[in-house]
């Protein structure tokens, strides 16, 4: 039987003995790893929680099964309840034969157990660990130099892993080594139930972005590309959480602008149907793997723009592209998509075909299984 445990920085929630995410990971993606894998095993931190909530989708389930690690939030708790998150994680590394390790201080800790213990596991990297931290974090010298130790951290693991995976030629750059290296994304296009079919345009011009509502993602620089237009038919869709929510409210507010805020949203069909009414799909990142998001918006058949940050511009054309916090070029792009349906037919139906033909799902699953399969060499 083909077991592996996976190790991952994403807090879940325990509720009447069963697992939930508010947000990714649920039992679908789980069921990916299990057309090679005959059991799952989910390594993560868990809270326990006394009410379920509409936004709560459950986890595990046939044959997924979850290690409960100590539930933290911050660094400052992390290193408060190390003690006892670091005890968890020496288990399960007893515990368990075969590993699959994504980013996180729970992983960190648990490869440094399993290089001791001299056991096999793969290496995923999702993005860029430094850009990631110093976005989230902040700025400050002890952020930059604790994300310069763990951005090393994370090339050395790669060193001695049975094999390595990138979400984009981006990262495999960044972190390659003389490992096995295998660049795919979890995306699936079998989920996305629906295609743009209307490109006219209409009085309201609809903007829409998706993804964690923190500074490494860039919305501000959106907002203030829609005030530098003057354009009052101009609104804006975000959809997610995080801690910029408040600010960018705020910002909103400030500049007199359009914004719905759909906070975070679990449904992905009620997830598609917003992008599918849409007119433009912008991405602002100043840092990125390869967004999930842009592909699910690409396979719908949005037009789409984007900064040039991380695996971007694999996916993108240059004239749909610009740097990242380049407010007046973000502005420019918007604009020229702005009155031109013609424009914006070519360009989604371009992306349609993109992606239909470079990430298809069968192609994708020979890879990870390929990838996957190096654990047991």
């Amino acid at each position: 039987m083909k077991k592996v445990a996976v190790s991952l920085e994403h807090r879940f929630y325990e509720y009447d003995g069963k697992l939930y995410t508010k947000l990714a990971f649920p039992y679908a993606y789980w069921c990916d790893y299990l057309n090679y894998f005959d059991q799952v095993t989910v390594v993560a931190r868990v809270k326990n929680v006394d009410t379920f909530t509409s936004d709560m989708v459950r986890v595990d389930g046939e044959n997924v099964s979850y290690e409960k690690l100590v539930y933290f939030r911050g660094m400052k708790e992390f290193l408060l309840k190390s003690p006892f998150i670091i005890a968890a994680i020496f288990k399960v590394a007893l515990k368990h034969k075969f590993f699959l390790l994504r980013s996180g201080n729970s992983t960190n800790f648990l490869w440094l157990f399993l290089f001791l213990l001299n056991k096999p596991y793969l290496r995923e990297y999702p993005g860029n660990v430094k850009e990631g931290m110093i976005g989230v974090i902040g700025e400050k010298l002890w952020v930059k130099a604790l994300a310069n130790i763990l951005d090393g951290l994370a090339r050395f693991q790669g060193k001695f892993s049975k094999a390595n995976s990138f979400v984009s030629q981006y990262c495999k750059d960044l972190y390659s080594s003389k490992r096995p290296s295998f660049v795919f994304s979890s995306f699936k296009f079998s989920e996305i139930n629906c295609k743009k079919l209307d490109y006219k345009v209409q009085n309201k011009i609809k903007i829409v972005s998706l993804g964690r509502l923190e500074g490494e993602k860039g919305h501000a620089s959106l907002l203030q590309a829609i005030h530098l237009l003057n354009q009052k038919n101009i609104e804006i869709h975000l959809i997610g959480d995080g801690a910029q929510k408040k600010t960018l409210e705020a910002l909103a507010e400030q500049l007199s602008i359009n914004v719905v805020f759909y906070g975070a949203l679990t449904d992905r069909d009620k997830i598609f149907s917003i992008l599918n009414q849409g007119d433009i799909y912008v991405i602002p990142s100043l840092t990125e793997g390869m967004p999930r998001s842009l592909l699910e918006a690409m396979a719908i058949g949005l037009p789409c723009i984007g900064s040039t940050a991380g695996g971007i511009p694999e996916v993108l054309a240059k004239d749909v592209t610009y740097e990242p916090n380049n407010i007046k070029e973000l502005a420019s792009l918007i604009e020229k998509f702005g009155d031109a349906e013609e424009l914006r037919q070519f360009n989604g139906l371009k992306n349609l075909e993109f992606v239909s033909h470079e990430y298809g799902e069968a192609k994708l699953l020979e890879q990870k299984k390929s990838f996957w399969s190096k654990v047991y060499e």
